[in-house]
């Protein structure tokens, strides 16, 4: 019994400090990535996405590099792969 109210006490704690932690790093979880601001904190929202031929990245088709070939809109990540694109043509 002398052993079981530091114990309770000790979980009580424990399970306090998880609950702060927890809750000040679900703040920040959505901020990791390149540029720190996602769509949602950007206030823009993602498009379609198409691949880029070249490297496989997934590109959105509003902010994306676009080309047409043959009558079909190609969409590429960087200048570089749009170069690589039409080299390889």
């Amino acid at each position: 019994m002398r052993l079981l109210i530091p114990l309770i006490l000790i979980l009580i704690v424990f399970y306090l400090v998880r609950s702060i932690l927890s809750g000040l790093l679900q703040g920040t979880r959505s901020s990791f990535g390149s540029t720190g601001v996602g769509p949602r904190e950007s206030g823009r929202g993602v498009g379609k996405m198409e691949k880029d031929p070249v490297c496989g990245t997934f590109v959105d088709v509003a902010t994306s590099i676009q080309a047409t070939f043959s009558g079909k809109t190609k969409y590429f990540c960087s200048q570089e792969c749009l170069a690589k694109y039409q080299k390889g043509r």
